[in-house]
């Protein structure tokens, strides 16, 4: 076997998992557009592995070896890795910023394709007006190509990671802690697998393994996702919670607070379903929102039905309360209701030990004061 033989081998086992991967995520039922985005990353992670192989067999002369194959492969090599990259950060950006609408996100993506566009046009022209200054006597590729080739990927791989990063100190669902991780060790890992395949073993496929590794690590946690989250507010839902109140935890002394939308049953059957999922989903909002005011350790999940349910490590629960009211009013304004309904919400709280056995008893206390302060409104 060449040299170079390993090296393709593995390339096209990696195709060949993540085609397996991508038939999967196409039969799955979800219509979020983070699922939409991890198809087109991992199609453009199967397009990239190709053209390296590509470039394996020029540079190990099964495929002739000349002026115009060495600069194709290496062409379209510079132009695949940012667009993996990009993708990677359109996956990072939507899968930590579940708020983004549509238009939100058609907009950032313009922005972020213009420097590919840049890069495909300039290279293009340069490589066919100059070849000779892209490659040595040995029809190797000089060192500035692979800053080209490295630079742009790198400001993608990088923007993501910091941002994952800093969103973990804000983060409210805790189910999306695993998405937050994996988003901020892509660019790590890419940097020390791609550094040691070119320093130690350009003939091992090792960013190869990394990629396909992440992917389906990513790929795993999504699954699980799908298990542990409200597939209408994207808030975490009872599998969560269960998991939530058996973790270790040094704080011992919370409270649950149960919110509960007033009239819900009445928006549905006047309004429609429609009407009533958005009003859902502006509870929801602005149940996030007021977390990350108080931005004390919190814990918050969709319970069932028009319930909602938060743990609070404060010793002020009525400030919670609080300001959940204050945050709805201002979702509502922002959303713009025009229905000739208002969208309110009751809410009770019962302290908690953190012991789960004594956790029932805590929200049926909770859900009877939310029962009285409904009454009262």
């Amino acid at each position: 076997m060449s040299v170079f033989g390993f090296y393709v081998e593995v390339n096209a086992g990696c195709v060949v998992i993540l085609l397996l991967l991508l038939y999967s995520i196409k039969r799955l039922p979800t219509p979020q557009v983070k699922y939409e985005l991890f198809q087109t990353l991992v199609l453009w992670h199967i397009v990239y592995f190709i053209s390296d192989s590509v470039w394996a067999l020029v540079n190990d002369a099964t495929i002739p070896k000349n002026t115009f194959t060495v600069l194709a492969v290496n062409y379209f090599n510079a132009i695949i890795m940012p667009v993996v990259a990009y993708n990677c950060f359109m996956f990072a950006e939507i899968s930590t910023r579940p708020e983004m609408t549509r238009m939100q996100i058609e907009r950032l993506r313009c922005k972020l394709r213009i420097p590919i566009i840049v890069q495909f046009v300039a290279l293009l022209i340069s490589f066919w007006i100059a070849p000779d200054f892209w490659l040595d006597d040995r029809l190797e590729p000089i060192g500035f190509y692979y800053f080209i080739l490295a630079f742009l990927p790198l400001i993608y791989w990088m923007a993501g990671t910091i941002r994952g990063l800093l969103r973990t100190r804000t983060m409210l669902n805790r189910a999306n802690l695993g998405t937050y991780l994996i988003v901020a060790s892509y660019t790590p890992g890419v940097l020390v697998a791609g550094g040691a395949q070119i320093l130690f073993a350009l003939t091992t496929p090792i960013f190869c393994f990394w990629c396909t590794a992440i992917i389906l690590f990513a790929y795993l946690h999504m699954q699980n996702q799908l298990i542990s989250t409200d597939s209408l507010t994207m808030l975490n839902n009872r599998n969560r919670l269960h998991d939530y109140l058996h973790q270790p935890r040094e704080e011992k002394n919370s409270f649950v607070i149960m919110v509960d939308v007033d009239h819900f049953k009445q928006i549905n059957d006047t309004y429609g379903h429609a009407e009533g999922d958005r009003a859902l989903i502006i509870v929801s909002q602005a149940l996030k929102k007021a977390c990350e005011r108080l931005g004390s350790s919190m814990f918050l999940c969709r319970y069932g039905g028009d319930e909602f349910l938060m743990i609070a490590q404060t010793e002020v629960p009525d400030d919670v309360v609080k300001e959940v009211r204050g945050c709805l009013q201002e979702e509502v304004a922002k959303q713009g209701v025009s229905r000739s309904y208002k969208i309110e919400a009751s809410m009770g709280f019962a302290r908690w030990d953190g012991n789960p056995e004594s956790f029932k008893e805590s929200m049926i206390n909770a859900d009877k004061k939310m029962y009285e302060d409904k009454r009262l409104a």
